[in-house]
């Protein structure tokens, strides 16, 4: 059997004095005309420290076992019932072998049986004995070991949240390094139908991208971003989509200065309007009607419903990934209606940036 730790062998042993200090203190209550020094040198202060020592040393393997058996911090309550119900029977079994010892059950050097010499040994014991003593264990291991279990308990609390913050900010991050790609995808696509419609608007777009892109770079780190920052950019990207699709395309964005407070997902309105572009029709016989307003703390972009037939790329990257990333960031949903006509999402707009 391995060595017990330097550590928990002074611990015990300053239990002890603890446990000798309350018998020494019941004996001069009870023999009042004792003095001092009789009561602190009778042989039974040698019991009581043998007591503490051995209860403190037991319970600190006890308490080692429990946590091994339950090492999540989720387990705070089981580790409770299980110490505290082992620590009693374990108390009755310390108590019995150290008045065993003293009483001289395994001298072998006297003249009665072992049998006669245990009969003796149990009609001595008294029960009440045993249960105060198993209370005071009781008391002292709940201040020693259940405040040990508690800090454990709350340290467990404390590494879990970190964890379950990194492992959010990992999703987080992964959700926002899709849109680089897919924003490049899509513009990229965008110009390779103008350059074939129209060299000068291909020239023109590819100047104004690299703005557009600029902005992409800068807010891709960030989780929030002003609402007002947000539609600058969007009508900056409108402006390139009214270019390539000239009166087929009929924007409405009217938000007045009031109306620009608050804070919004980055690139969450543009891929809104992403997705408009990429699932329906347009063109001069069936033009795109797209609406961009404020209704309350959420952001509307609405259009006219012409879905179309066939979709060609589909990532399924646009909605979701605004969908998952406000899961992380708010517990506020997101507004998504659907009729035979119109389609719109609300964006809810926060007042405050979330860290």
């Amino acid at each position: 059997m391995r060595k017990a730790p330097f550590k928990a062998i002074i611990q015990a042993l300053l239990a002890s004095l603890v446990v000798t200090t309350y018998f020494v203190v019941v004996a001069k209550l009870d023999h009042n005309d004792v003095p001092w020094t009789s009561i602190i040198f009778h042989p039974n202060m040698v019991r009581g420290l043998l007591y503490g020592f051995l209860l403190f040393l037991a319970h600190s393997y006890l308490s080692k076992w429990v946590g091994k058996k339950y090492p999540s911090g989720k387990d705070f309550g089981k580790k409770m019932i299980v110490f505290y119900s082992v620590s009693f029977f374990l108390t009755i079994g310390v108590v019995f072998i150290v008045n065993a010892f003293f009483s001289g059950l395994f001298n072998p050097g006297v003249s009665e049986s072992f049998s006669q010499r245990f009969y003796h040994f149990i009609h001595q014991q008294r029960v009440a004995y045993y249960f105060q003593t198993a209370m005071i264990s009781w008391c002292i291991s709940m201040f020693f070991f259940g405040f040990y279990f508690y800090k454990r308990f709350k340290e467990s609390q404390i590494k879990e949240s970190h964890q379950e913050k990194q492992q959010i900010t990992a999703q987080f991050e992964s959700l926002k390094n899709q849109l680089d790609p897919h924003f490049l995808f899509n513009s990229l696509n965008v110009l390779s139908g103008l350059i074939e419609e129209s060299p000068k608007k291909a020239s023109m777009f590819t100047t104004d991208l690299s703005k557009i892109y600029r902005y992409v770079l800068e807010q891709k780190d960030k989780s929030l971003v002003s609402l007002q920052d947000e539609l600058a950019f969007s009508k900056a990207y409108l402006n390139l989509l009214s270019l390539r699709f000239e009166d087929g395309i009929q924007i409405d964005l009217h938000i007045s200065e009031e109306e620009n407070k608050g804070f919004i997902l980055p690139l969450s309105l543009q891929l809104l309007i992403e997705n408009v572009i990429k699932h329906n029709v347009i063109s001069l016989k069936k033009p795109l009607f797209l609406k961009i307003y404020r209704n309350a703390d959420y952001l509307y972009v609405e259009n006219n419903l012409q879905k179309k037939k066939v979709l060609h790329g589909n990532s399924g990257i646009g909605l979701k990934n605004i969908q998952d990333r406000y899961k992380i960031l708010s517990n506020l949903p997101i507004h998504i209606q659907e009729s035979d006509t119109v389609f719109s999402v609300g964006l809810p707009i926060m007042t405050e940036i979330v860290t």
